[in-house]
């Protein structure tokens, strides 16, 4: 990180973080890389996962599960889901929401089930007392449930096309925040609580990230 002098902070595993940014810019990456930082080994986090995305599938030691299932032993979990879905996508929101202490992260947000069912925002409104901090990731904010930025506690921005995306999100950054220009795979991270910005520089390659994903997930024999 570079900017403030104040000390940057990882996320706390109570807390909500939004990454938006256009298809190339390293979204993904970067929640992959973000998603390595969290307490694997000491909670489940499941991946509702709408892309398919090879990065997120990589890691040998994740569990594939289906809408039954709710996971309660520590470890990385990854959940296929489709836009068509959305009764089976609400109910299983609705599950980890009532099992509380799972972490879950969302590639492509803008797809989940409609704002008036309501589970995605239960899940970021009470997440801190639930325990269930929440990844969204989208290419398009103007599409996503506004609660992800209200309820967010970190908000990292990588370079939108959209002036409206650019719009919406600056509904709930300070001024100027997209005006700051940032090198390719560079982004903008805004943290709520100390209303500082950094700028984000490039994450660590893939080979590492899932190196250190893998070395903090159980082996697979204690899954069955």
């Amino acid at each position: 990180m570079s900017g403030e002098t104040e000390k940057w902070e990882l996320p706390r595993d109570d807390e909500h973080t939004t990454i938006v940014g256009r298809t190339g810019t390293g979204k993904t990456h970067a929640g992959f890389w973000l998603l390595s930082q969290q307490r694997l080994d000491a909670k489940p986090w499941v991946i509702l996962d709408y892309k398919g995305e090879d990065l997120l599938n990589s890691v040998p030691r994740i569990r594939r599960i289906e809408f039954t299932e709710t996971p309660s032993q520590p470890g990385l979990y990854i959940l296929k889901s489709r836009p068509d879905l959305e009764e089976e996508t609400e109910a299983w929101l609705w599950k980890i929401w009532e099992k509380e202490d799972t972490g879950v992260f969302i590639d492509e947000g803008y797809m989940l089930p409609e704002i008036r069912k309501g589970a995605f925002s239960a899940l970021l409104t009470q997440g801190r007392s639930k325990r269930t901090p929440v990844i969204t990731l989208s290419q398009r904010p103007v599409r996503v449930n506004r609660t992800a930025f209200s309820e967010a506690s970190h908000l990292i921005a990588f370079d939108l096309n959209d002036k409206r995306d650019h719009k919406s999100l600056e509904e709930v950054v300070p001024s100027g925040f997209m005006a700051n220009v940032v090198p390719k795979h560079h982004a903008r991270w805004y943290s709520v609580k100390k209303d500082k910005i950094w700028i984000m520089r490039p994450c660590p390659e893939a080979d590492e990230i899932r190196d250190t994903i893998n070395d903090k997930l159980p082996p697979l024999k204690r899954w069955f």
